[in-house]
């Protein structure tokens, strides 16, 4: 099981106004393409008000131990060209959290995050240039009324801007060892410092996890 590094939100914010739920969805193919093959998926449980979870793809349990808040599985494998039935369970009492349709691409590499009764699944890119550190930035904190920017520390410009509920943005090469902050979009004032260290070679997701305002926190998952 991967480990991720928490850094938590000291300051108060602005109180949710609305719920975004996002579902994963299949992409169509024409019918005479050969979708058969082998994708790969990771599972994030970022709900932090929920116990350990187990994930389950076509009843088959993909994780070897419970998967608690800030942890995720290791890339598990899965077959392409039908759609697969996917849920999410409570691990101690199998009581199911979500569920969903999986119709993953071949050698395509996918991360699925469930936090709060939302799960939402995105499309990884693990290709790096040599010497540097790679980075994405994700935002499933629920508390949060407005879109955020994400930066280097000290950097004159953000990397990303405007980065909504549930959305990824795109992937950064990053000088290793660069630190972070999070601004509310348009500002210069941080409600957010992340002081990971990133290393040359390897692929980060950041993702603010967090069901209020006064909970917001960063989660540094290593990808590669």
């Amino acid at each position: 099981m991967k480990h991720t590094f928490t850094f938590k939100h000291t300051k108060k914010l602005l109180p949710l106004l609305a719920l975004l739920l996002l579902v994963a969805t299949a992409c169509n193919k024409k019918n005479d393409v050969n979708l058969s093959g082998t994708a790969y998926i990771e599972f994030t449980n970022a709900s932090q008000t929920d116990s350990p979870v187990d994930f389950y793809v076509s009843s088959a349990k993909k994780n070897t131990l419970p998967v608690p808040y800030g942890q995720s599985t290791d890339y598990f494998s899965v077959n392409t060209g039908t759609t697969l039935p996917a849920s999410i369970k409570v691990n101690t009492t199998g009581v199911s959290l979500a569920s969903l349709n999986l119709t993953p691409l071949p050698n395509a590499y996918y991360s699925i995050f469930y936090f709060g009764g939302i799960t939402v699944a995105y499309i990884d890119d693990l290709s790096i240039a040599a010497g540097k550190s790679r980075i994405r930035f994700i935002n499933l904190n629920k508390g949060l009324t407005g879109s955020l920017d994400f930066g280097i520390k000290g950097a004159p410009t953000p990397l990303v801007t405007g980065l909504g509920a549930a959305f990824d943005s795109a992937y950064y090469s990053v000088t290793p060892g660069s630190t972070f902050s999070v601004y509310a979009a348009g500002t210069t004032s941080s409600i957010l410092d992340i002081p990971t260290t990133t290393e040359a070679g390897h692929v980060y997701t950041i993702y603010l996890s967090g069901a209020t305002t006064a909970d917001l926190q960063a989660n540094i998952l290593l990808q590669k």
